[in-house]
């Protein structure tokens, strides 16, 4: 989400879409609808571009390189959260877990303030049953994202084409049989593995023969819930942070009006930086305010730092005069979210009918998330995580989508995602929670109906990570 749709994207080795049953709507290939997408094998070894300094006058931006490693590096790193409408915010949150999680130590030891205002909570419950059945199949690709059969990627010829740097990876494919309660998309959900990139769409598209690997397998079971997620939790998740319309504890809210509004500063070299919003989310602030009952509309964002305010170097090199706050760091957390994305057919402008929420390294915004690639550690892959993107206008289909340097040349045009989508609340709200789990590399997106409240129990997180759905596995 960096640069909106136009480099939100990579290439990929993948199951063949159109054997999956999946259909080519606007651009972009979508399987099933899910309940749930589960990213596992996160997290790498490697380094990326990190601004320095940004000379006001010149424009110019100076680099060096950062080294990184972890269970779920570099997302591990401190995040920020940002939305773009038409979108209505109702409830955000975010957990760490306390002493007694198999998680491991609490990860940032902010502590919640007590809100001044409270709203009621909203209930959306439903439910469905929904039987999941599982091929997996492993299946073997050179170093050109080629296939491979077995017997060849078990011969070793370095500088051999057809067998260097021979990748396995264990595709799993999730048929969903829906109750007469629910009605899901049909089809096959499609694990995929991405290895380069292209500027386009995080949606796979056609590829010829030689870069499209098909699931084939004969090993069929049927999988519970609970049997396909290795990941538990044992003790209370603890509030760190909470928003609900007029109050905003221990969160700030900001956007690209900076130098607009009291906040914030604005250049001829790079243009507006981040300032805090005002409560319409849209206009600029001398002050943090907390965002109010408010749909954004179409091509509109803010975003979501914690309450702790940057001090010394504890948050890295950032622009000048700008109002600087901490991401929400660790390997460990728990985002939750409350939310609609009504249509929006009143424009036609860039992004209209787009809405998203996503995460990006915090660093991004602190320099310079739109403009020069150098301005920001965006292009050499410190980490964004689109959670639900609508890739065309009008769509009704959210995909999730993980940009960094993993399986690639170390740019933001690595990473994966699955062609499974989230349904768009465009009437009512949707309740959403994204686990990090640095136990097991694994990042799970589920849509829940839960409440969010000050502690979050370990059954109901357990919950939250046993719900089935797609995977995406990333090399």
């Amino acid at each position: 989400m960096k640069f909106i749709k136009s480099l939100c994207a990579a290439s990929l080795t993948a199951l063949s879409v159109a054997q999956a049953g999946c259909v080519m709507s606007g651009g972009n290939y979508y399987c099933s609808e899910t309940d749930a997408v589960v990213f596992s094998n996160v997290g790498y070894s490697g380094s990326y571009k990190d601004v320095t300094s940004m000379d006001e006058s010149s424009g110019v931006c100076l680099q060096d390189t950062v080294s990184f490693s972890g269970s779920l590096a570099p997302l591990d790193e401190e995040l920020s959260v940002h939305f773009r409408g038409p979108l209505r915010l109702l409830q955000f949150g975010v957990y760490y877990p306390s002493g007694g999680s198999s998680l491991g130590k609490r990860d940032n030891q902010v502590q919640e303030e007590p809100c001044e205002e409270t709203v009621q909570s909203h209930k959306h419950k439903r439910e469905v049953a929904v039987e999941y059945v599982q091929v997996t199949s492993t299946v073997y690709v050179n170093n050109k994202g080629q296939p491979v059969t077995s017997s060849v990627a078990q011969q070793e010829a370095p500088g051999n084409p057809a067998t260097d740097v021979v990748s396995s990876y264990t595709f799993v494919n999730t048929i969903v049989t829906p109750s007469t309660s629910a009605t899901p998309s049909t089809g096959t959900s499609a694990t995929t593995v991405l290895t380069g990139g292209r500027a386009g769409s995080s949606s796979p598209e056609p590829a010829s023969s030689s870069s499209i690997v098909s699931l084939s397998s004969s090993t069929k079971s049927s999988a519970s819930a609970s049997s396909t997620s290795g990941s538990s939790t044992s003790g209370a998740w603890v509030r760190s942070s909470y928003f609900q319309p007029g109050s905003a504890s221990n969160c700030v809210f900001m956007n690209h009006q900076g130098g607009s509004a009291g906040s914030g500063v604005w250049s001829a070299a790079f243009g507006n930086s981040i300032c805090y919003a005002s409560s319409d989310g849209v206009s600029g602030a001398s002050s943090a305010q907390a965002l109010g009952d408010v749909t954004i509309k179409s091509g509109q964002e803010y975003m979501i730092f914690s309450g702790s305010q940057c001090s010394g170097n504890d948050c890295g090199y950032y622009r000048k005069n700008i109002p600087a706050y901490h991401g929400f760091g660790g390997e460990n957390k728990i985002f939750v979210f409350e939310f609609s994305m009504p249509y929006d057919t009143a424009g036609s402008g860039y992004n209209q009918d787009m809405p998203a929420i996503w995460f990006l390294n915090a660093k991004i915004p602190r320099t310079l998330q739109y403009g020069k690639s150098e301005c920001s550690c965006w292009k050499t892959g410190c980490g964004e995580f689109d959670l639900f993107e609508i890739l065309s206008p009008g769509s009704d289909k959210l995909i999730t989508h993980v940009h960094d340097g993993q399986g690639s040349d170390g740019t933001s045009t690595g990473g994966g995602g699955t062609q499974d989508y989230f349904q768009r609340p465009t009437s009512g709200t949707m309740k959403a929670a994204v686990i990090f789990n640095g136990s097991d590399k694994t990042i799970h997106i589920v849509k829940v109906d839960d409440d969010f409240d000050a502690q979050l129990s370990s059954d109901v997180v357990n919950s939250w990570l046993q719900k089935s759905g797609s995977t995406a596995a990333l090399a």
